[in-house]
């Protein structure tokens, strides 16, 4: 009987957190969300200064004087962060336990607490902690968003992600169906499991849209999603092509982390920022592309703060306004990680970034016969390309993608590395938990400093006075979709 009052109690909570974020007021023009983002930063940080150990230092000074953290400062200073004072050590046993176990609700901690783990494609796996309430508001909100027809119309919701969440089990009801399928199994199982459901809205990550996608027109199961949404890793204009043209429905995008709910979609397909959920400050990169990392500070957190919180990702911003007339800024694209940005010298020394877009656009550009890629820089010098072609194509291929690739270094003025050519067979069951790379660099650079330029500082990239860019591939290499 209790637990049966408090489904119901939950599922009111997730109707006021959705008509709230559906129904409620919000700004609508830039001015005015800047204003209100304003007003809830200077409320939020008095409430924070008094409630996380770590910030009382700061919490007589702006916002804007507050340190800014990554995933290394954030995981040493993790009890001073959260509001009960959790150790980190306890934490990530528990979310680990739980991984590892696929129970759910083993990750439930003595205060109420879920704690879950990012994936850790970047460096060591983050920890976060977040309330039963701030579950149920991320539940509400997102299926404000997502949900196109609302909760009035009849969804089969098919979700494929790295863990369970009892929260599904909680939204399901009459006319939402929830269904979770574990990327550990095997695909094949997992398609048949997905066909007997029937989804209306299928969210998964790119690189299993995409293997869906390839097996749906292989041998067909009757998979007809109205909605899919890509989710997890960055969504590729290849991928982007044969999911829609498999499916015969557009892909829009989540913007999720362990930081938080970050973007979505809207129905013009354009990606912007939640920022009527968290405000997002912009570290540009060098060059005048519209390149990013957001810091981002999340106003609406209670357990765990994440307040100017560097991100590793690369953002793009769109360079023209979306007609869906949203305040929100608009992206053009996620690139990927900083991690994905190779880093190669000029032959006086000088270090360059080259950004994983223009690397993937020159290798799938160079020939139809390149089904799928990996490119590693693996050492200041070195570059590893593997390529999965048809073997009557493989040298051929491999011509052409080194031509594409020494041209592309040639217009960045860097020195060539040393390009190891390997012939590549993506794995039958590859493991589906992985989020796949197709652009990587496996060594740490500063690399902050290095796409940050200091005040009237020229770097290779950026526009000079004439407005001719040094070293940079011309428009329409592929740097913006």
């Amino acid at each position: 009987m209790a637990s049966s009052w408090r489904a119901g109690l939950d599922r009111l909570l997730i109707l006021w957190y959705y008509c709230r974020a559906r129904y409620g007021r919000r700004p609508h023009s830039r001015a005015q969300l800047e204003q209100w983002q304003q007003r809830r930063l200077r409320r939020y940080a008095r409430w924070v200064g008094r409630t996380f150990a770590f910030y009382r230092p700061w919490a007589e000074q702006p916002l804007s004087q507050w340190p800014v953290l990554e995933k290394s400062e954030y995981l040493t200073q993790f009890a001073g962060l959260n509001a009960h004072g959790l150790p980190l050590a306890g934490c990530l046993a528990v979310a680990r336990a739980a991984e590892a176990s696929r129970d759910a609700a083993a990750s439930q901690l003595p205060q109420g607490l879920s704690v879950g783990l990012s994936s850790g494609t970047a460096g060591p796996q983050g920890v976060f902690l977040v309330s039963r309430r701030e579950r149920l508001a991320w539940a509400g909100t997102v299926l404000a968003k997502a949900l196109p027809g609302g909760l009035w119309r009849p969804a089969r919701i098919a979700l494929f992600l790295r863990a369970n969440n009892p929260l599904y089990e909680t939204l399901g009801g009459r006319h939402i169906r929830f269904a979770y399928f574990d990327l550990t199994r095997p695909l094949a199982r997992l398609r048949q499991e997905l066909a007997a459901f029937g989804p209306t809205v299928l969210v998964a990550p790119a690189y299993v849209l995409r293997l869906l996608a390839e097996a749906e027109a292989a041998a067909p199961l009757g998979l007809a999603p109205a909605h899919i949404y890509s989710a997890a890793e960055v969504l590729e204009d290849e991928d982007r092509a044969v999911i829609e043209q498999v499916f015969r429905q557009p892909v829009g995008q989540i913007y999720q982390a362990a930081e938080g709910f970050l973007g979505i979609s809207c129905a013009h397909g354009r990606l912007h920022l939640n920022e009527d959920l968290l405000h997002v400050e912009r570290e540009y990169l060098a060059g005048n592309t519209g390149r990013f990392m957001p810091i981002i500070t999340d106003f609406n957190r209670s357990t765990q703060a994440i307040i100017r919180y560097r991100l590793n990702d690369v953002l793009i911003e769109a360079a023209e306004p979306c007609p869906c007339g949203s305040p929100c800024a608009a992206l053009a694209r996620v690139e990927g990680r900083g991690d994905d940005v190779f880093v190669l010298a000029t032959p006086t020394g000088q270090s360059v970034p080259v950004f994983p877009d223009f690397i993937r656009s020159a290798v799938l550009q160079s020939s139809p016969h390149i089904l799928d890629f990996r490119c590693v820089q693996t050492a200041p010098d070195a570059v590893t390309l593997q390529l999965s072609t048809p073997a009557a194509e493989a040298a051929e291929a491999s011509k052409h993608a080194t031509q594409a690739l020494g041209a592309l270094w040639a217009r960045y003025g860097v020195q060539p590395p040393r390009l190891t050519l390997q012939e590549w067979t993506p794995p039958a069951d590859e493991n589906l938990t992985l989020k796949r790379r197709r652009v990587q660099r496996t060594f740490p650079v500063a690399l902050r400093a290095l796409l940050t330029p200091a005040a009237g500082e020229q770097l290779p990239g950026q526009p000079d006075a004439g407005g001719i860019a040094s070293g940079l591939p011309p428009a329409g290499a592929g740097a913006l979709s």
